[in-house]
């Protein structure tokens, strides 16, 4: 066999090789884009917990049969749990509800426990802890209905957030209830 021949057989081996190679460098780091979770950090640098919103708060075409979120527990969280994890399933005892895996605004992706009895709400970014507080009218709203059908978002003035969840059947003309929250708490409820 030439030399000529033998070159000619390895080049396209080395090219296939270092694709191969440049395409798993590439998906090795474009892959976790979720690594390290969002503090908002403000003057004299404390940092301070925030928490996550929804990014797709209404149904979706992905979702649009679907329209529950949270789901009930009805057996022990087990599991890889951390360790800010496991000091809350002590403090508190087992969640009411779980909503795992959706993308918040901050494009993190979000756990979320419930305590309903308790009016206590977590969440969790990669399983560490990023914020825990009391369980609003709006969380109280998602886990009672799920998703809205439609929901909008107004901002009015700077630091007020006024949200509008519609609930309606399959069908558009169908009976349904109309909410409209500020700053997650209940404004008003009422039938159409």
């Amino acid at each position: 066999m030439s030399p000529r021949l033998l070159v000619w057989r390895t080049v396209p081996v080395k090219f296939a090789l270092l694709g191969i190679i440049a395409a798993a460098l590439v998906l090795a780091g474009c892959g976790n884009l979720n690594r390290v979770p969002r503090y908002d950090v403000p003057e004299p640098m404390t940092m301070e917990t925030f928490k996550r919103q929804t990014k797709y708060p209404a149904q979706g075409l992905m979702n649009f049969w679907r329209k529950d979120s949270f789901q009930q527990v009805n057996r022990p969280i087990s599991g890889r749990l951390s360790e800010s994890q496991k000091d809350l399933l002590e403090r508190h005892g087992q969640p009411d509800y779980i909503r795992e895996g959706w993308r918040s605004k901050t494009n993190e992706v979000v756990d979320e426990w419930a305590w309903w009895d308790r009016s206590i709400v977590a969440q969790f970014v990669q399983r560490e802890l990023v914020y825990e507080g009391e369980l609003s009218d709006m969380d109280r709203t998602r886990i009672r209905y799920g998703n809205p059908r439609r929901a909008w978002t107004q901002e009015y003035e700077e630091g007020v957030r006024r949200d509008i969840w519609d609930y309606q059947g399959i069908i558009y003309d169908t009976r349904g209830l109309l909410f409209t929250f500020s700053d997650e708490k209940l404004v008003t409820e009422q039938r159409y």
